[in-house]
Formats: C-alpha cells, sequence, structure tokens
C-alpha cells in the first residue's frame, strides 16, 4: 500500500516570518516490509542582525519483519542544518512474550568527507519476570 502526506505553511515566526514544506511518502508490504522517506524545507527569514536560514532534513527508514519474533529496522537522516549525515540500525529478537534483545549502531558523519563524527554501539536485554 502506498500513502503520502504533505503540508504546505508560512506565517510569522518569533519577529520574522516562516516558510516550510514538509511531507512523507511510504510503502508498506504487509507484514514484511516498511519504507518510507521523510523531508522538510524550511526558509526562515528574521530581521537583523540575523540572517535568512534554509534547510533540508531528509530521512529514508527501512523496517524489515523477518519473523514473527525477528525485526532489523534502519534509519538514515541528513540535516542540512547542522551538516550531519546520522545511521542507526537496530535488531530486535524476542525470545519471550515481552523480554527482547535490542542491537543498536549508530554513527555520524560529515558529509563530504564521510568522516565519523561519533559512534555507538548498544545492547540491551529486557526480561519480564511474571
Amino acid at each position: 500500500m502506498l500513502n503520502w502526506y504533505s503540508l504546505a505553511a508560512s506565517g510569522e515566526f518569533y519577529s520574522g516570518n516562516i516558510k516550510f514544506v514538509e511531507g512523507k511518502v511510504s510503502y508498506r508490504y504487509q507484514p514484511y516490509l516498511n519504507m518510507a522517506v521523510n523531508f522538510s524545507y524550511n526558509d526562515i527569514n528574521l530581521p537583523s542582525p540575523f540572517e535568512r536560514t534554509r534547510f533540508w532534513l531528509v530521512g529514508p527508514k527501512f523496517d524489515f519483519t523477518f519473523t514473527e519474533n525477528v525485526f532489523f529496522s534502519t534509519y538514515v537522516q541528513y540535516n542540512e542544518q547542522i551538516d550531519n549525515m546520522n545511521v542507526n540500525m537496530r535488531f530486535q529478537w524476542r525470545y519471550k512474550p515481552v523480554s527482547d534483545l535490542f542491537i543498536v549502531y549508530t554513527d555520524n558523519y560529515f558529509p563530504g568527507s564521510w568522516n565519523s563524527r561519533n559512534r555507538a554501539l548498544v545492547v540491551k536485554l529486557s526480561y519480564w519476570f511474571n
């Protein structure tokens, strides 16, 4: 199933004004795959001494369901305002009801040079005592 959403607006922003466009396009193939791309464009114009600012935020996301207990999702986001590319990947294994193992990897890059700003690998185990 293909879905989309969009919004465009303009108005006052503090002592200046803002124009923005945002949206999302997604595709779902149940129960295995969900793909989406989020985007946002902002044009902020404030009076002196501030400068006019325009920036994009783009983020594709993929969710895979391998079995009823094993999942993988990944999210990539480009933020022009802070010049950052973020990659986030999460593996989830539900080994018992309300009991999960999560393995999450995240990495932030400088776009262009692809030098890493920071990265992390996190493992979380939850167990439901009943």
